[in-house]
């Protein structure tokens, strides 16, 4: 009897380590040959307000999330999630959020326009249009936007003053959710499949990993760690 006691014990404080060393790390994805020893680990995990998560973006203070199901822009405060304030956007059926260091850019699934707006007020300062294109995602990096189009399944570089497509490449997974610049690559999510991809600029895929949560969405960059919000409504804060 107390051996079977002792070995219920052992086996609840074994199940209890593997857990809790497993739950807060996020290993490259055992399908990537290239994939190297590469780890994320789960530094923090946040919640958002937004009922349909998805574009996101930091503005050097703030984390600002997307919620697709009333078109609101939330700054979020990235220690607890709490709301700082709210943007109504002006763009119907927001998808995707960026900053360039002054304003933001919106872009949408449902329109060809790209809109960049004060980030006080929300107020049109610019409209792009980009003729054809059904987009998911947006961020800002080497004085370009880069948009996800998810009619090609294609990455464009935009020029932000003309709307020109300077370049493009195809996106590595089967749709792309999340975007984001780390000052030398991009990234991107894929929630078909839970997928993150570290891209080089030229669109080849460098590592891939398997993301925190099961859908994930908008991806941004602090200067130091990488924040990834998931259909589940929490936004992880990565270290890789």
């Amino acid at each position: 009897m107390k051996k079977k006691k002792y070995l219920f014990l052992f086996l609840i404080t074994f199940s209890w380590f593997i857990f809790s060393s497993c739950q807060d790390r996020l290993f490259n994805n055992p399908f990537d040959p290239q994939g190297g020893e590469t780890i994320f680990e789960v530094v923090s995990t946040i919640f958002t307000p937004a009922y349909i998560p998805r574009g996101l973006t930091w503005d050097g203070s703030t984390l600002w999330n997307v919620d697709n199901y009333n078109n609101i822009l939330y700054s979020l405060n990235k220690l607890n999630g709490s709301k700082i304030r709210e943007i109504k956007s002006p763009l119907p059926i927001t998808t995707g959020i960026a900053y360039d260091g002054q304003n933001l850019w919106i872009c949408s699934e449902s329109y060809v326009d790209v809109y960049k707006i004060n980030i006080l007020n929300g107020e049109i300062q610019k409209n792009l249009n980009i003729q054809k294109g059904s987009f998911t995602a947006i961020t800002y990096g080497q004085g370009s936007l880069w948009l996800a189009d998810s009619q090609s399944n294609k990455i464009l570089r935009v020029n932000p003053e003309t709307g020109e497509i300077i370049s493009s490449f195809p996106n590595p997974g089967l749709r792309c959710d999340g975007l984001t610049f780390d000052e030398t690559y991009l990234w991107t999510s894929d929630s078909s499949n839970s997928t993150i991809f570290q891209l080089a600029l030229d669109g080849t895929a460098l590592k891939t990993f398997l993301s925190p949560g099961q859908s994930p969405m908008g991806l941004t960059f602090d200067g130091r760690y990488l924040w990834n919000v998931d259909g589940n409504q929490k936004i992880y804060q990565l270290s890789f």
